[in-house]
C-alpha cells in the first residue's frame, strides 16, 4: 500500500523565509555584520579558510540558528560579505568546508562563546508548548513555526532540523485545537450536550437534520419566512448557550475557525469528528447562527414594513388620481 502523503505545516516559500539564509543586502548587514569582538575571535584563527569558516559558523548559529549543517551550501552573497569584512577571498571557504574535524572543533568553541546548546529529545515538550501557545490564536503554519523558532532562540537552543520544527508545529496545533474545543464544551450541562448531539440526527418531519434546517436561512421577505426565521432563532436560544462566555473562553481567531468549519461541513462529516471537536464546532456555529438569524429577522421585518408603506402610498396616489 502506498504511503499516505505526510501532512505539512509550511509551504516552500514559508520555509525559505523562516529557515533560509538571507542573501539581500539589508538582511546581510542586519544579521551578519561582525562586532569588533567577533572580528577578533575569527581573525585569531590560523589561516584564511579557518578565519572565514569560523565566521560563517558564528553567523549561522546566530541566524537562522541552525549553525553550519553538513553538506549545506552557503550562499555566495554571505561568503562575499563576511570575506570582505575579514579582508579575505570568499574562495577560501572551499577548503574549510571539507575539513570535518575543524568544523566540529569550531562549533564546540562557538557554542560556549554564544551560550548555546544543541536541541535534544528532552526539549521536545518545550517545542510542543511553544507551538501550542502560538497556535492558540491561529491555524496558519508560519506564525506557529515562528513561535517555536523564537522560543528556542530565547532559550539559547540551537534549532533542530526544519522537519522537527514542522512536526512539533503540527502536534502543537492539534493540541491547541483540542484545548479550545475542551474549553468551549466544558461549561455545558449534559442536557445541552444532548441537544447538540441531536442536531446531527435526521428529523423525519424536516427530511433533514436540525443543523441543516438551521443553516438554511430564508431570504425572501414574507410573513411565512419571517416566522420561519423566528422559529429557528427560538430553537437556537432554547439550547441556552452563552455567547459571551464562549467567546471569552477561546481566542477570537480560533473561535472563527470553528465557525468556518461548521458553515461548510455536512452533518455526516461533523458526525465523524471527535466528540469535543464536533460539539465545539456546533457551539460556535449556533452562536454565529443566533446573530445571523436575529439580523436576518430584523432585516426582513424592515423590508416587510417598507413594502407595506410602499403599497399604502401607491394606493393613496391612485385614489388621488381618480
Amino acid at each position: 500500500m502506498a504511503d499516505m502523503a505526510r501532512r505539512e505545516l509550511l509551504t516552500d516559500d514559508e520555509r525559505g523565509r523562516l529557515f533560509g539564509i538571507p542573501e539581500g543586502e539589508s538582511e546581510l548587514i542586519r544579521h551578519y555584520t561582525l562586532s569588533p569582538a567577533e572580528f577578533d575571535l575569527a581573525a585569531d584563527r590560523r589561516g584564511s579558510r579557518n578565519r572565514l569558516g569560523f565566521a560563517v559558523q558564528l553567523c549561522l548559529l546566530r541566524y537562522p540558528g541552525f549553525g553550519l549543517r553538513a553538506g549545506e551550501a552557503v550562499p555566495e552573497a554571505l561568503l562575499t560579505y563576511l570575506a570582505h569584512q575579514l579582508g579575505l577571498s570568499a574562495a577560501a571557504f572551499r577548503d574549510y568546508s571539507r575539513r570535518t574535524q575543524t568544523r566540529l572543533d569550531h562549533a564546540g568553541e562557538l557554542f560556549g562563546y554564544l551560550g548555546l546548546r544543541p536541541f535534544i529529545r528532552a526539549d521536545v515538550p518545550l517545542a510542543l508548548d511553544l507551538a501550542a501557545a502560538a497556535a492558540w490564536s491561529t491555524d496558519k503554519g508560519e506564525p506557529i513555526a515562528h513561535g517555536i523558532v523564537e522560543g528556542l532562540r530565547s532559550a539559547k537552543i540551537i534549532l533542530p532540523a526544519p522537519d522537527t520544527i514542522e512536526r512539533a508545529g503540527l502536534a502543537g496545533r492539534a493540541r491547541a485545537r483540542r484545548k479550545a474545543a475542551e474549553a468551549l464544551v466544558a461549561p455545558l450541562a449534559p442536557e445541552q450536550l444532548g441537544r447538540l448531539d441531536a442536531l446531527l440526527v435526521n428529523d423525519a418531519a424536516l427530511n433533514a437534520t436540525r443543523f441543516a434546517w438551521l443553516r438554511d436561512i430564508p431570504e425572501s421577505p414574507s410573513t411565512t419566512n419571517i416566522n420561519d426565521l423566528l422559529d429557528r432563532l427560538s430553537f437556537v436560544r432554547g439550547i441556552g448557550i452563552s455567547a459571551d462566555d464562549a467567546i471569552a473562553t477561546v481566542h477570537e481567531h480560533r473561535f472563527r475557525q470553528f465557525v468556518r468549519e461548521g458553515a461548510v461541513a455536512p452533518a455526516f462529516l461533523l458526525s465523524d469528528y471527535s466528540a469535543n471537536r464536533r460539539r465545539a464546532t456546533l457551539i460556535a456555529s449556533l452562536i454565529d447562527l443566533e446573530m445571523r438569524l436575529a439580523d436576518a429577522a430584523i432585516d426582513m421585518f424592515d423590508k416587510l414594513v417598507g413594502s407595506l408603506f410602499s403599497r399604502a402610498r401607491r394606493g393613496q396616489e391612485r385614489r388621488y388620481q381618480a
